[in-house]
């Protein structure tokens, strides 16, 4: 059985809520070029060093091209730059009559949130003429190539005994239909938490680390990995799924897989590799659509059997 939230648990559910940052604060997002340092960003968006580095999980000063900083907070923005990816990376689409977010995601292979992200879109609104970014179709086929699905390596021994430990049933039960709400509720509050390769904390997490951590809120422990994870619980298909299984993915890794919670309406929250954070997904963009392996339900309603 899960074990049950009272008010010492309730109390550890808001404090994971107001820790983590939340949708709604001004951020933009920049791509690393070479030369650029932490003072020189800092300085062109009018924030400080120590904002820069607290937003992205840095310890030290070292910077990556093209890897993406969050901006928090911009005061200004650099003369002649755009929220948008670099040119290399993107191609422009001018919207057409009839056109939404949702068709001309389906045809980019981008989610809508993505598409909404690159450009700097607060509503679903679009206008006839409008011009927008997309990443190009070579790019959206990389979505998540890179993620390592498990973040740490695991001697063979321990892959190997995860693997026979099959458990062909959930873990425990929830209460009621508003405990696994609030489960859902606690999933979306980690949105925008850094995306880091091993991390497990709030500076930085991957996408496994972030599977653990929000059933450890429920009192629920799973191994540490990815490849471990698919290999517990009850296993679900696409047309099964409920709020709160969790689903996966295949990579190009030998026997690598990527992590998500599945949160209904066909979308989950995941740690992502591309995204560089915790982000929300759909399972019928082309690039996991063709990569869903399965799901897994780790708790399920008490009047289920």
């Amino acid at each position: 059985m899960v074990g049950r939230l009272g008010f010492s648990g309730v109390m550890l559910v808001v404090l994971f809520v107001l820790a983590c940052p939340h949708n709604g604060s001004t951020e933009e997002h920049y791509t690393v070029k070479s030369g650029d340092s932490l003072y020189m960003i800092s300085r062109s968006y009018g924030i400080s060093v120590e904002a820069l580095k607290k937003a992205n999980g840095l310890d030290g000063s070292h910077l990556k091209p093209k890897q993406v900083l969050l901006i928090p907070n911009p005061k200004k923005r650099p003369a002649g730059k755009t929220a948008q990816k670099v040119s290399s990376e993107t191609e422009p689409y001018i919207v057409k009559q009839g056109d939404s977010l949702y068709t001309i995601s389906k045809r980019a292979g981008l989610s809508v949130e993505e598409i909404k992200r690159l450009n700097q879109l607060r509503t679903d609104g679009l206008k006839t003429g409008q011009r927008l970014i997309l990443l190009k179709q070579g790019d959206t086929r990389t979505e998540e190539v890179e993620e390592p699905g498990d973040a740490e390596e695991v001697k063979e021994n321990q892959q190997a005994q995860g693997e026979n430990q099959t458990i062909p049933e959930p873990l425990g039960k929830w209460r009621d239909p508003d405990e696994r709400s609030l489960f859902v509720r606690v999933v979306k509050t980690f949105l925008g938490v850094p995306y880091r390769l091993g991390g497990s904390t709030l500076k930085g997490l991957d996408c496994s680390a972030f599977v653990k951590k929000i059933f450890g809120i429920f009192n629920v422990q799973l191994p540490r990995t990815a490849r471990e994870q698919l290999h517990i619980g009850k296993k679900v298909g696409r047309e099964e799924l409920e709020e709160g299984d969790i689903v996966f993915f295949k990579t190009r890794r030998a026997n690598g897989s990527h992590v998500g919670i599945y949160i209904g309406n066909n979308e989950f929250v995941h740690a992502s590799y591309r995204g560089k954070e915790v982000r929300v997904d759909r399972l019928d963009t082309p690039y996991f659509n063709q990569r869903f392996i399965n799901g897994v339900r780790i708790i399920e309603l008490e009047r289920e059997s």
